[in-house]
């Protein structure tokens, strides 16, 4: 190799490596912040799918239930008005017809529900619709999922 000189041969200077290291540790930085992303979006879809279950199995327990069941009255008599979502504040209590699970501050979920008997109203026809709602505090903030089933004599 006669031909070339000592600068072909020369190696990298310190300024490329610390371009190339900074380069590195900003595509690190970046793809540390999506893994921090996608664990916290796996942890809330992880809760709104606890929560759809639940309020899945109580709705399927209520439907199987007797048309004249005690669980399947309308206690407050406030229709389908029972269970909206203005109706939740920091401290939810008992709110629609009948509701069970932990307490709101010690447990992770809370189940209601309520019963509108006649809505939607239709002549010669007795209907219940029944909304099941679970809520669950995620960050200092209530969230909620809720299922509605509307279920004739």
């Amino acid at each position: 190799m006669r031909g070339r000189s000592k600068m072909d041969a020369r190696g990298f200077s310190l300024v490329e490596i610390l371009i190339g290291i900074t380069i590195f540790a900003i595509g690190i930085l970046a793809v540390a912040t999506l893994q921090v992303s996608s664990m916290k979006t796996n942890s809330k879809a992880n809760l709104l799918t606890q929560g759809s279950v639940l309020a899945q199995g109580k709705m399927e327990e209520l439907i199987a239930y007797p048309f004249e069941h005690d669980d399947l009255q309308d206690r407050d008599l406030d229709g389908m008005q029972g269970l909206g979502d203005s109706e939740f504040d920091d401290d939810p209590g008992s709110r629609g017809d009948a509701d069970y699970g932990p307490d709101p501050d010690q447990g992770q979920f809370r189940v209601y529900w309520n019963v509108a008997e006649d809505h939607p109203a239709v002549a010669g026809s007795r209907i219940k619709t029944i909304r099941v709602v679970v809520r669950w505090r995620e960050r200092m903030e209530w969230k909620s999922t809720s299922i509605d089933y509307v279920r004739t004599n």
